[in-house]
């Protein structure tokens, strides 16, 4: 073997040797953890809560479902409720919008047809009225019984949003590591520095986002059953609690 031939050969076993070094640091090198505490740092307690759902999917499972269930109103101030007597829903006067959180003892759900329901024609010669499905409740401590819309039905098919509209478990106890001055302005439809935005919807309702979005900050406006407020939030907390017009 020549000295050139020798030469080459050594050279590649060195380069072989150094390749095999490598493999053997990166397979034995500690795993990186920076991506992994920034992902951990974006969860808190709340990310932990799974509230209590339902499946219902026409009528009789709304039925089986809700009568005779205590639940809480997550979509506050947003739907109207009307006074109901002797199976008659009164949708020309309503009763107001349910206020965020409020406490209900559901006696019953319903189909009714409201009066400005249309008429649509599914087939030829086949015309339905669309029908509300409803929940029939009072709320805690009350007398008087009401019907708030949980969906609808239109030939047999039904759209439903019970678990956008109701909690099936206390929010109290469900979100209790919550501060108690937190707690506090909630219970009194109160927005306040620091609220993280699911703790200022459970004080003032629905909010609509104003497209004001810049990195980590947006702000959205409450109507707050017609005490409309602004509120900005950085990084999930509340950093300006205004009202609006």
């Amino acid at each position: 073997m020549s000295k050139r031939t020798q030469l080459i050969f050594l050279v590649f076993i060195v380069l072989a040797g150094i390749r095999i070094l490598l493999i053997y640091r990166e397979r034995h090198a500690p795993v990186p953890t920076q991506n992994v505490k920034q992902s951990n740092s974006t969860l808190n307690a709340d990310d932990y809560v799974v509230p209590t759902q339902v499946h219902s999917t026409d009528l009789k499972s709304a039925k089986e479902d809700l009568a005779g269930k205590t639940v809480w109103v997550k979509a506050g101030n947003y739907l109207n409720y009307f006074p109901y007597s002797a199976g008659h829903v009164d949708f020309k006067h309503s009763a107001g919008v349910l206020p965020p959180l409020m406490k209900l003892q559901i006696s019953d759900v319903i189909q009714s047809v409201a009066p400005d329901a249309k008429t649509e024609e599914i087939s030829p010669g086949v015309r339905i009225r669309e029908q509300q499905v409803l929940a029939i409740f009072k709320p805690e401590g009350k007398a008087k019984t009401y019907a708030v819309s949980l969906g609808s039905s239109r030939g047999g098919d039904y759209t439903l949003f019970i678990n956008e509209t109701f909690f099936f478990d206390d929010p109290h106890q469900l979100y209790r590591h919550w501060p108690a001055d937190v707690w506090a302005a909630i219970d009194r439809h109160e927005a306040i520095k620091g609220m993280s935005e699911r703790q200022v919807t459970f004080a003032l309702g629905a909010g609509v986002n104003q497209g004001r979005d810049v990195g980590s900050t947006r702000t959205l406006k409450f109507d707050n059953n017609g005490r409309p407020v602004m509120v900005t939030f950085e990084n999930n907390r509340a950093t300006q609690v205004v009202p609006a017009s």
